[in-house]
């Protein structure tokens, strides 16, 4: 992995406060001079990981640099999602020029509580939200200060595989899924947190090798950190959580809850990491029985004094977790929309990804909470700080409908819509109903000028102008820009019902082709998420999704079917096809009619040269090396 531009702090430029946390890999400190993200609240306070010197032969320095880097290649929207969701790491801290550790945002307010004896001696302690604190009883659970339903697990979990699955399309892959690694909170919706992300897996490359939590590790001699390992402990967390245990496996634990949530843990389980489900199938599974699941929190008592405690103090079978997990600092994570235009436009994610959680590597330790004595943003070198202010102050692109004030432009300022011309392009810094244009280059992320209508500010005169996604007019210069949005996930993102696409199974690009056998022809376009709409279409078999830029409607889903060698691929039980040639060059066509076939379909399954399936029967077999969930093996006899 090559060198990246990612933002770099030399150690000596940082104020170290109180150490917060000391594990395998090194320590973790405050920083006490140094803020990240300014543009909210002030800034969020910030920690920094110190490699131990074991560990810095095996540290791979580029790795740790493109993961710093990871965000300024995202568009603004799945940046800001990126800092959100995860402590992701935000600059690599050198010693002469050598990489010696890493900066983080502490850990967000929400993602801590107080803390509680069993035994009623002290009146709490802050501490780390952690997951493991929920594989216990719900007496303990109740004991120690959380009050969480069979609801809030429910939406936890779903929570975390909308995130597995979204950190996969990035190509993340999480590796030491674990409850040490993960953060909650119920308010004001349950969701997680993950943290020590600079162990997790990007583009296939690690910063450090791979380690596993112990009870929690993917069958002996399989790849570790990877999406099937991924799902593989998901499943152990699912079991566990509703188990209120450390270390159960038994998957028939999730049957009263939901048998179909059963058979996914089961399936997810599997020692063949190519039959283990997707996240996305956990995520739909679990927000499908959010409804239904109880609400009621875990039954509790009330003390004479009237603070809730456990029905009962006794702990004997619980395994707490690290007694010792250190909370953060920082600022709450909410932000004004002109805050959020401000940070994408001037760094375009790169702010977002410092911003960020800190926790030990392997272990923290107690801490209060910390406001830093100063408020320095990071410095200029850095590319990471102050808001953007667009040149000028006079954008002529601030609406949808531009009704700008007439006000004159130096005419050394840069007019964004003035000087636009076919292939200028923008990013869009202003919110779903009012857009603010900033020139550009021409990068994923941003939208591009594929049309300009002169004399008119008529936006709908786009609407017949291809791949154009936005139209923005100006009544100072009578003209509408038709803006096509230059998606991260590729061309297919403008494809059309009938066009044929392709890309790798996971995360990756995906480009409109020519249409062959192994790639995938377009049977609808839907805009929005929602899987569902693809259900019912003739020879359904994958759908793609596509997230548009931040702040608009345009999230687009493609139903797609596989362009099988011919008509066998999608072959049902006892249908007629007319078969000609023999061996390799033998082709299966589906006339509509018996009359004109000559063979009959006995069976099917999805298995790739399963010949002996089909008992002596004739059989025609075929699997893309990409999608294997896709072959099948088609038995067939003579009429």
């Amino acid at each position: 992995m090559s060198s990246t531009s990612a933002p770099v702090v030399e150690h000596g430029m940082l104020t170290l406060g109180r150490q917060l946390g000391q594990g395998g890999q090194g320590t973790v400190h405050q920083v006490t001079n140094k803020k990240i993200n300014k543009a909210v609240g002030g800034g969020w306070g910030v920690a920094y990981k110190e490699y131990s010197p074991a560990v810095l032969p095996e540290l791979d320095a580029a790795a740790l640099a493109a993961q710093v880097d990871l965000p300024r290649t995202l568009s603004a929207e799945e940046g800001r999602w990126l800092c959100d969701k995860t402590a992701w790491p935000a600059a690599v801290v050198q010693r002469n020029g050598r990489t010696c550790g890493l900066l983080m945002r502490l850990v967000p307010d929400q993602f801590q509580f107080t803390f509680r004896s069993l035994a009623g001696t002290s009146g709490g302690t802050r501490r780390l939200a952690n997951l493991e604190y929920l594989l216990n009883t719900d007496t303990y659970v109740a004991g120690i200060g959380l009050n969480i339903s069979e609801r809030d697990r429910v939406m936890l979990l779903a929570d975390l595989a909308a995130t597995l699955k979204r950190l996969h399309r990035i190509g993340i892959t999480v590796g030491d899924l674990s409850p040490k690694n993960l953060l909650f909170t119920t308010d004001p919706e349950p969701e997680c947190f993950l943290i020590d992300c600079d162990a997790m897996r990007l583009q296939g490359i690690t910063t450090l090798p791979q380690a596993e939590t112990p009870d929690w590790q993917i069958p002996a001699g399989e790849e570790k950190a990877t999406r099937s390992s991924d799902v593989y402990k998901f499943a152990l967390l699912a079991i566990r959580l509703f188990a209120h245990d450390q270390t159960a496996t038994d998957s028939a634990t999730l049957t009263t809850l939901s048998p179909k949530l059963a058979d996914l843990a089961r399936a997810s389980l599997s020692q063949d990491p190519a039959r283990r489900p997707t996240p996305t199938a956990w995520a739909e599974q679990l927000t499908a029985i959010v409804p239904v699941a109880s609400a009621a929190p875990a039954a509790t008592q009330r003390r004479r004094g009237g603070s809730p405690v456990a029905s009962s103090a006794s702990n004997s079978s619980v395994t707490p977790p690290p007694g010792n997990a250190a909370p953060g600092g920082g600022q709450p994570r909410q932000m004004s929309g002109g805050q959020i235009a401000a940070l994408i436009a001037g760094l375009i994610a790169v702010v977002l990804v410092l911003g960020n959680v800190s926790s030990g590597s392997d272990s923290s330790s107690t801490a209060d909470a910390y406001t830093p004595s100063q408020t320095e943003a990071f410095d200029a070198d850095m590319r990471t700080y102050e808001p953007y202010e667009p040149p000028g102050g006079d954008s002529d692109a601030s609406g949808v409908t531009a009704g700008e004030e007439e006000t004159e432009t130096p005419s050394a300022t840069p007019d964004p819509v003035g000087d636009a011309e076919i292939g200028s392009c923008f990013y869009d810094v202003g919110t779903r109903t009012e857009v603010d244009l900033v020139a550009t280059d021409c990068t994923t992320g941003a939208f591009e000028v594929v049309d300009i209508r002169y004399g008119t500010t008529d936006l709908g005169r786009c609407a017949d102008v291809t791949d154009s996604d936005r139209s923005v007019s100006s009544f100072r210069h009578d003209l509408v820009l038709c803006l096509s949005y230059l998606n991260p996930g590729g061309d297919a993102y403008h494809a059309e019902q009938g066009d044929c696409v392709y890309g790798p199974n996971g995360p990756g690009i995906w480009r409109t082709v020519p249409c062959e056998t192994g790639n995938f022809t377009v049977l609808a376009v839907y805009g929005g998420d929602d899987a569902s709409n693809c259900d019912g279409w003739p020879r359904y078999n994958l759908w793609k999704p596509f997230l548009g830029p931040n702040n608009a409607d345009l999230d687009r889903v493609l139903c797609l079917s596989m362009n099988y060698p011919d008509d066998m691929g999608y072959a049902e039980v006892r249908q007629c096809l007319l078969k000609r040639g023999s061996g390799d060059t033998a082709t299966f066509t589906n006339t509509g009619s018996c009359s004109t076939s000559n063979v009959v379909v006995t069976g099917r399954t999805s298995d790739y040269g399963a010949t002996a399936f089909c008992r002596g029967d004739g059989w025609s077999t075929w699997r893309s090396s990409e999608y294997p969930e896709l072959a099948y093996t088609v038995c067939y006899r003579w009429r």
